[in-house]
């Protein structure tokens, strides 16, 4: 019995595992930077709000899929923020953040590549997120 209940738990765990979403900082914004500068990333930024509908739904049904994590993690240092806590109020100056979600594409100075508002699905998202590597596409504030 501790066997199977062994094999279980561990195919749990790897299935856990591969097939990830987007896997996102526990850091501080700057810290996010650092990280994307020693990684030669950009730097993906979820602007949430706690009572927002539709940042919910990103979060339990777009960012949990493989494909976006596999994307997203291969090129962006990824980090979530509240906007109205922490960091939050700042970045939402900063960087003019109106709406939720707001998702933000930055270079790891923290520069402005490409801004989304709205949810967006699986593709879309992806093809959002591809615009932030084209020159003629970001925005450079």
């Amino acid at each position: 019995m501790k066997k199977v209940l062994l094999v279980f738990v561990t195919a749990l765990i790897c299935s856990l595992s591969f097939s990830q979403g987007i896997s996102f900082e526990k850091g501080n914004f700057s810290e996010v930077l650092l990280k994307a500068q020693k990684e030669h990333k950009l730097v993906f930024v979820d602007c949430y709000a706690s009572w927002c509908g539709p940042c919910k739904y990103l979060s339990e049904n777009i960012f949990p899929e493989e494909k976006v994590g596999d994307y997203f993690n291969k090129g962006f240092v990824n980090l979530k923020v509240d906007m109205e806590k922490g960091e939050g109020p700042t970045l939402k100056k900063k960087y003019k953040v109106d709406a939720y979600p707001t998702l933000l594409f930055l270079d790891a100075e923290g520069n402005l590549l490409h801004k989304v508002v709205g949810w967006q699905e699986v593709d879309v998202l992806i093809g959002e997120a591809k615009k932030a590597f084209k020159l003629e596409n970001q925005l450079k504030s």
